[in-house]
């Protein structure tokens, strides 16, 4: 028997739009601040079965709106540097999740419903599609990967192991499929005539299938993992420096004074290996000035290296280019490692054609747009190997993979979420680093002038963390660790190893049928 569903199951004009508008407020809320995660694996239910009643335009509207919903309530935080950026940007996220109730409206009207056989294809497919428009958000036009589903779930160990093999993008999957069944069951349930025997519905037992199956992997990566060779020991400064004050002057000295006073104090009661300053954490260019660098000097005369960041600049050619860097300073007077950013956060660090269109300028706060770096670089201390991601890089699963495929083995998050405190973006960036240290089988370290700074062991638990700090000029504080780092020949993940397999594959298969879709309206 075949439904030819969005021709034979309707939902009043008014329940379509509170069904989308309800979709876009569950997913708000499994994310940070709320955090109930648990809404994440019925949060797409009400989207799934008003786009099913709906045309492929209106399912388009509908999904637009979920979307809008969502990412104007899970990003405000950006109205502290733009209300213009926030507003146009939502609005670009919502597209994906349009598209996304576009391409399920069509498929479920092309394929029908098949509740003798339970739906295979369809069940299979949706997360597929969810997935495919997902990745290609965080691809497209430098791409923008914040709060992939996924994501939500980074405090569920069992699950997120799964990491490991398909990256974020197979929790998501996972939590998609679940959303699929059961909407796919109410459905049927809705359509029942009168009289109509029940039926086992297979589309459960499939997504069960795949949640025990996760679970059970889970279960034993988490016993599985091979004991660590080293041992860094780490002290990651949190500076608590207010933005508007972070490039005043009349700070330099405080600044300084507090980089200085927190980590002789943390060099005293606990001698770490290695200090982390976050990300442009002095107020100046640490190349050429002698105040950073007599800093530096102080602290590094115990014999601790101490990694910071630093803007940078390089004048050898016609035009000065500026970069986003971290710094490694080690005992012995050698000249730096360096690493400069290589994924710029666009009209935060970088404005796009503004040779052209200068007036884009309005949507930003910067000044000079920074240079992007070119590669990964392995920082050495000795043997032991480490990488860092500066800001939102710790958001691109691919500049982690690079970092390990190139022999690191410690992933290093500078960052500075001044920019957006007090706000939960904080705490939705940190959810991000879990999947990093998951997929890649290393341990992660954030350094926030404000924010959270944590550490994240290999399985993606976070073991300890400095909160938000409170108040209006709250003091300095650090936070320490002892790091396992695995050996050099650890052997490397499958996700480590061929990257996002699944979510290009997912792509790919959502523009096929987006181009079936397109092709078929053609040809009517």
């Amino acid at each position: 028997m075949l439904w030819p569903i969005n021709k034979q199951f309707r939902i009043a004009p008014s329940l379509n739009w509170f069904g989308a508008i309800l979709t876009g407020f569950l997913l708000f809320a499994a994310f940070p601040p709320l955090e109930w995660s648990v809404l994440a694996w019925i949060a797409l239910v009400p989207l799934l079965m008003v786009s099913a009643s709906s045309a492929p335009r209106v399912a388009f509207r509908l999904g637009f709106l979920a979307g809008v919903v969502f990412w104007l309530l899970s990003l405000v935080w950006l109205t502290r540097v733009s209300w213009v950026g926030w507003f146009f940007l939502c609005l670009y996220c919502a597209l994906f999740m349009a598209c996304f109730a576009l391409t399920v409206a069509w498929w479920i009207a092309r394929k029908g419903l098949r509740p003798r056989f339970g739906n295979p294809l369809l069940v299979l497919s949706i997360p597929a599609v969810w997935v495919g428009w997902e990745y290609l958000r965080a691809m497209l036009f430098s791409g923008f990967p914040w709060n992939p589903l996924g994501a939500s779930q980074y405090a569920n160990l069992r699950l997120i192991q799964t990491a490991e093999v398909g990256g974020v993008y197979l929790v998501s999957y996972l939590l998609v499929l679940v959303n699929a069944a059961l909407a796919l069951i109410l459905i049927q349930y809705v359509r029942r005539q009168p009289g109509e025997p029940l039926r086992m519905h297979r589309e459960l037992l499939i997504a069960l299938l795949g949640i025990v199956i996760a679970h059970l992997y889970g279960t034993m990566a988490l016993r599985r993992l091979p004991a660590a060779t080293d041992i860094l020991k780490v002290a990651a400064v949190q500076v608590n420096i207010p933005q508007l004050e972070k490039w005043s002057e009349a700070w330099t000295t405080e600044i300084n004074n507090r980089l200085r006073r927190t980590s002789l104090h943390a060099i005293e009661h606990c001698a770490p290996d290695l200090i982390v300053w976050p990300e442009t954490v002095v107020p100046d260019f640490v190349r050429t000035s002698r105040v950073s660098q007599q800093v530096v000097a102080d602290v590094i005369q115990y014999g601790t290296s101490v990694l910071m960041g630093s803007m940078d600049f390089d004048d050898s050619g016609h035009a000065v280019k500026y970069f986003n860097s971290a710094f490694l300073y080690q005992p012995g007077g050698s000249a730096p490692q360096t690493y400069a950013k290589r994924h710029l956060v666009l009209f935060g660090e970088y404005i796009p054609l503004e040779q052209w269109i200068p007036f884009l300028r309005v949507l930003t706060p910067i000044e000079e747009s920074f240079t992007p770096g070119r590669e990964a670089v392995v920082f050495r201390m000795g043997h032991r190997a480490f990488a860092v991601l500066i800001c939102f890089e710790d958001t691109v699963a691919g500049l982690a993979r690079d970092c390990v495929r190139a022999g690191a083995r410690l992933l290093i998050n500078q960052t500075n979420d001044a920019w957006f405190d007090p706000s939960w973006a904080s705490r939705q960036h940190m959810a991000q680093c879990v999947f990093r240290c998951v997929e890649n089988r290393v341990s992660a370290v954030r350094a926030t002038n404000t924010g959270i700074t944590c550490f994240i062991d290999r399985q993606g638990r976070i073991v300890s963390f400095l909160g938000r700090a409170e108040g209006i000029l709250p003091d300095p504080d650090y936070l320490t660790q002892a790091v396992a780092l695995p050996p050099a020949d650890m052997p490397l993940t499958f996700y480590t190893r061929h990257g996002d397999v699944l979510g290009l594959s997912c792509a790919a298969f959502t523009l096929t049928l987006l181009a079936g879709m397109v092709w078929g309206l053609r040809n009517r």
